[in-house]
C-alpha cells in the first residue's frame, strides 16, 4: 500500500458489509472464505473498512480513492467476487461506487447520500443506501439484478479542500 496523506487517520474511509445475505451465504458454505488485505480491515460491527488514500476534486465530482481488497470465494472457486481498490465519485446528494476489475475501473453501484454530518474536521454520511447497477450485477454473476439494494455504507472524509463536493450531474450509467 502506498503512503497516503491520510494514513495517520484511521477514522477516514468507508465501512460496508457489502450485502448481509451474501456474506452469510459465503460464510455458511463448507469451502466459503472471506479474505481481506492491502489495508482493508474488519470493524467491530463486522463491516469491511476501506481506508481513504486520496481525494481529488474535478469539475463534475470529487474522486475518493481507498485502499484494500476483500475477496469472497466458495464452490471450489466457482463463486469468486473481489472488491478491490474502491473509489467513490461524490456529487451533491449521491455518489458512485467504483472498483478495479482487471485493468479497468467499473461503476458497480449508486450511493444515495443522506444529509452530511460535521464532526470537527470530518464530514460523514451515515447508513448511505447502496444500489447495484449493471456492472455490479455482473460482479455477482447475475445473482443480484441491477436495482438490488446492498448493505448501507458509512463514509468519513476530511472536511474542506479536495473532499468538498461539487454539484454536478451523474456520471455515466454503466
Amino acid at each position: 500500500m502506498e503512503p497516503s496523506p491520510f494514513s495517520e487517520r484511521a477514522d477516514l474511509g468507508f465501512a460496508w458489509s457489502v450485502k448481509d445475505s451474501f456474506l452469510q451465504y459465503v460464510r455458511g458454505m463448507r469451502d466459503g472464505n472471506v479474505a481481506w488485505g492491502a489495508g482493508a480491515a474488519v470493524t467491530s460491527e463486522g463491516e469491511f473498512h476501506f481506508p481513504l488514500l486520496a481525494a481529488r476534486r474535478f469539475a463534475d465530482a470529487t474522486m475518493l480513492s481507498f485502499g484494500g481488497n476483500v475477496q469472497f470465494t466458495a464452490h471450489h472457486g466457482l463463486l469468486s467476487v473481489s472488491i478491490g481498490e474502491p473509489r467513490i465519485a461524490l456529487r451533491d446528494g449521491e455518489a458512485d461506487l467504483l472498483i478495479h476489475t482487471g485493468d479497468a475501473v467499473k461503476r458497480i453501484a449508486v450511493i444515495d447520500l443522506p444529509p452530511r454530518i460535521q464532526d470537527g474536521d470530518v464530514t460523514m454520511w451515515l447508513r448511505c443506501g447502496v444500489t447495484l447497477v449493471d456492472h455490479g450485477a455482473e460482479l455477482f454473476g447475475g445473482t443480484y439484478p441491477a436495482g438490488e439494494s446492498l448493505a448501507p455504507l458509512t463514509l468519513r472524509v476530511p472536511s474542506g479542500g479536495a473532499a468538498e463536493i461539487p454539484s454536478a450531474p451523474r456520471l455515466g450509467q454503466n
